[in-house]
């Protein structure tokens, strides 16, 4: 990684080997419709953490990604963000925003696996980047990833019946969790303990959600 970060730098048979495993994994994996641009960036995050585990500290510094993007895997994010009507590229999916939010692709979906890791296996279709974004954008919660996985489950076990988009139920989802926060220090909880919590909230949303609205006409 090119940030100095007091780890041991990697040798030209560590970039090589990154190369190789990562694309290796990526290459029959398509990217062509919605549903396949989530499992191709989740197979992509899982890969990345599977092949480079990339430390905290690397991590952390956008250098890594602009340069793992632009030198070991432009191929791989050109599949998912290809050039627009104008034949440009995204700046902050290739290189990601200094300022604000970030959106470098790989840093993207390597974030959403380190923290969800193979919770996300069991979601049909995939979770897409709306879901990540309304799971992940507390940052209170977002420091938790016990509380977004156990989020997670409930957002995947949402039945369609309900009406509701996973999206717009994990952002709900999680504005009830975040109240919480006030009450509890939900870090204290024991996973049984965070679970029923979670569950709790779930239902709460739900019934909000479904609950029959009074007319307003005699």
């Amino acid at each position: 990684m090119p940030n100095a970060t007091g780890g041991k730098a990697p040798t030209l048979h560590d970039v090589t080997r990154w190369r190789a495993g990562v694309t290796g994994r990526m290459q029959d994996i398509p990217a062509s419709t919605q549903s396949d641009q989530a499992l191709y960036s989740k197979e992509l995050g899982r890969a990345i953490d599977d092949v480079i585990d990339p430390s905290r500290s690397d991590a952390g510094h956008d250098g890594t990604w602009s340069y793992l993007t632009l030198m070991l895997f432009p191929d791989l994010v050109v599949k998912r963000w290809g050039p627009s009507a104008d034949g440009k590229l995204s700046v902050d999916r290739w290189i990601g925003a200094q300022l604000g939010r970030d959106r470098n692709y790989l840093k993207l979906s390597w974030r959403n696996w380190d923290i969800l890791g193979e919770v996300m296996d069991e979601a049909d279709p995939p979770l897409g980047e709306d879901e990540f974004l309304s799971l992940l954008e507390r940052t209170a919660l977002a420091r938790n990833p016990r509380i977004i996985r156990v989020a997670a489950k409930e957002v995947i076990r949402l039945d369609a019946e309900h009406g509701m988009g996973r999206s717009f139920f994990a952002r709900e989802l999680l504005k009830r969790v975040t109240f919480q926060t006030g009450p509890l220090v939900l870090d204290l909880l024991e996973n049984n303990e965070l679970a029923a919590l979670v569950s709790e909230q779930a239902k709460a949303t739900i019934a909000a959600f479904t609950k029959p609205r009074r007319s307003m006409l005699s």
